[in-house]
């Protein structure tokens, strides 16, 4: 007793003399390394073309009570004089305590900080950060979440790149949809645009092509493309160019576009306005490049869970039209998922080569082997999880849903086969001959825009009329932003999101549930069999006239088999109640289990080996 209480003290005593001597050693031995900076961010903030300070909003007065908040409030302090530090003078810091009637309070609500009311008091708490270049211009961050401190790095880098420094790549967006914020005719209000777009604005230089424009700005560093639907001829053939000139392209389609639901006539049993589908068909296959055009990924390993409604009501059950693509899902040796742990897809497409085709399609994100390419069709018809689940039949293999394209392409518009005028590049192209002009594709390709959406991905927190910014869920917008980055931008940026992952999924237990998912739902197909075939068999009944009226005559045997039949359909029910019980049962058992594995076996497992290793060593001396 008296030894581990000498121990205890020494422990305390080593923190306090480092943290007074040396507050600046740190030693990290996080699997990740989740608190040190990132390889390439003092080169990074070296490389600034201005200075920046750093306003750093908390207050710590009113998180004395908040262990989390206090502690994390420490925590960012921590970080950001650890980039001062690398910066060699090219950022500062200030650290500002907005209490009640102060000048730090009128600061940091000129900048539009979140506040949050911690008590019934009217106590209020501020943790954000604002970035400030030398004339003035400020990159803010409302409110610093502690619950996405895996994102704390990128956010606070992007913040300080978006205002120090000044040349900032061209992005070329072409898109039939409404990404921008837009003025809503019927509500006569501003409708907000997609969050993806606002992000990558402050990063890059956005400028908008139309659809119906002849040709491409000059100097684009990026040429993105988000799902196509009418692109003009001369347009076609200006990208066509681009693209011949190995100049990089992030194309975004979707053979069901939510996003982009259109009137129409009546299809696939569906009424109204209905989603639809990319149309870039002369340039894929000019390049080789088979899409899963009218066809989606079902995955049943990966399935995200929905409400749906049910003859017993509303239930969760998997939906394997929509799934999650985990860490293991995607490549890892690549900077633009590195780092990253889930995306959320929904009516997600496919890609492929020829075996013998002079490109390659490197993988990015790919689905279970667990899945399979289904009609959309059966997700217009029949919008029912179970329906689909019973359709759905494993084609053992993974399918490639994202992925770099690269190799040598022929022109999807050749001068000989083109009815516009032709691009002055794509005629050096030929050099005199009248070959089919060919080049270098630098292409990276996604079978998905729905993703970029909003509701999958991010949603916007308040506290009343407060926004306190916003929340991401998903990894999409940061795989978004990498691969712009990466392909036209800093790949060091893109590098820093998503620095590992601060919990675990219980993969075991998701196991459990799928596997019982699926026994419940083959009960509950049997038993709506076997009602089926009660009514058939109710319907060849006996039936005689008598006078006016229709009479039901039911025979003994009759009877009989209709009562066996109910108490088939009884039983039938009972078990489904069953195997929701034993589902149940099953997660807590295995919950109960890892309980006691953690708290009783392991620290008996560590005394018994610890007293062994006393014995002997006292044995031996």
């Amino acid at each position: 007793m008296l030894g581990s209480a000498l121990l205890l003290i020494a422990v305390f005593t080593s923190n306090i003399l480092i943290s007074t001597g040396l507050p600046g050693f740190r030693l990290d031995l996080t699997e990740d390394k989740l608190y040190s900076l990132s390889d390439g961010v003092s080169p990074l903030l070296r490389e600034l073309d201005e200075p920046v300070r750093l306003d750093f909003y908390f207050s710590k007065k009113s998180a004395e009570n908040l262990p989390s908040f206090r502690t994390y409030g420490h925590r960012v302090q921590e970080f950001l004089e650890e980039m001062v530090q690398v910066s060699n003078g090219k950022l500062s810091l200030r650290i500002l305590d907005p209490e009640p009637f102060s000048e730090a309070e009128d600061l940091a609500r000129a900048a539009q900080l979140s506040r949050i009311q911690i008590d019934g008091a009217g106590r209020e708490l501020t943790l954000g950060l604002v970035a400030v270049n030398s004339v003035d211009e400020q990159s803010v961050i409302p409110y610093l979440d502690p619950t996405q401190e895996r994102f704390l790095e990128y956010e606070v880098m992007r913040s300080v790149i978006s205002i120090g420094r000044l040349g900032r790549p061209t992005v070329g967006l072409v898109t039939s949809l409404d990404m921008a914020p837009s003025l809503d005719q019927q509500l006569m209000q501003m409708r907000p645009g997609w969050q993806i777009l606002s992000q990558v604005e402050q990063l890059f230089d956005v400028v908008p092509i139309a659809e119906t424009d002849t040709a491409l700005p000059e100097d684009l560093d990026l040429l993105w493309i988000v799902h196509p639907r009418s692109i003009s001829a001369e347009l076609a053939v200006a990208i066509d160019t681009y693209v011949l000139q190995e100049k990089p392209v992030l194309l975004c389609l979707d053979p069901w576009c939510e996003a982009d639901a259109q009137e129409g006539e009546a299809a696939f049993g569906m009424q109204g306005p209905q989603p639809t589908a990319s149309q870039f068909d002369a340039f894929l296959s000019a390049w080789g490049l088979n899409w899963s055009r009218g066809y989606f990924v079902a995955d049943r390993d990966l399935a995200l869970q929905v409400q749906a409604m049910t003859d017993r009501g509303v239930e969760v059950m998997d939906f394997i039209a929509w799934w999650n693509a985990r860490s293991e899902n995607l490549n890892a040796d690549d900077p633009i998922t590195k780092g990253l742990t889930n995306l959320n897809l929904a009516t997600t497409g496919a890609f492929s080569i020829e075996e013998d085709a002079p490109t390659r399609l490197i993988p990015v994100v790919r689905s279970s082997k667990n899945s399979q390419r289904m009609m959309t069709a059966q997700v217009g018809f029949q919008i029912d999880p179970g329906a689909l689940i019973q359709n759905f039949e494993s084609s053992g293999e993974h399918q490639i849903v994202a992925a770099r394209f690269t190799g040598t392409v022929n022109s999807a518009y050749p001068p000989v086969k083109a009815e516009v005028s032709v691009d002055p590049a794509l005629e050096e192209l030929l050099d005199g001959s009248s070959d089919v002009p060919t080049g270098v594709a630098n292409i990276l390709v996604l079978g998905d825009v729905d993703f970029l959406s909003d509701s999958n991905w991010i949603r916007e927190e308040r506290l009343g009329s407060i926004s306190l910014g916003y929340r991401t869920f998903a990894d999409n917008g940061s795989f978004m932003l990498n691969a712009i980055e990466t392909m036209a931008g800093d790949p060091v940026l893109a590098s820093l999101r998503g620095r590992g992952e601060y919990t675990r999924p219980f993969v075991r237990v998701e196991s459990i549930r799928q596997a019982a998912e699926g026994e419940y739902l083959s009960e509950q197909n049997r038993l709506e069999a076997e009602i089926q075939e009660t009514e058939r068999r109710l319907g060849q009944l006996q039936q005689a006239q008598t006078g006016s009226q229709t009479t039901l005559l039911i025979s003994p045997e009759q009877e009989a088999e209709v009562n066996q039949l109910q108490d088939k359909i009884i039983a039938a029910r009972k078990q489904l109640r069953l195997v929701q019980l034993n589902l149940r049962t099953d997660i807590e058992q295995l919950g109960t289990n890892l309980m006691l594995f953690n708290t009783i076996v392991w620290p008996l497992a560590v005394a018994l080996l610890s007293g062994l290793i006393f014995l002997m060593r006292r044995k031996v001396s």
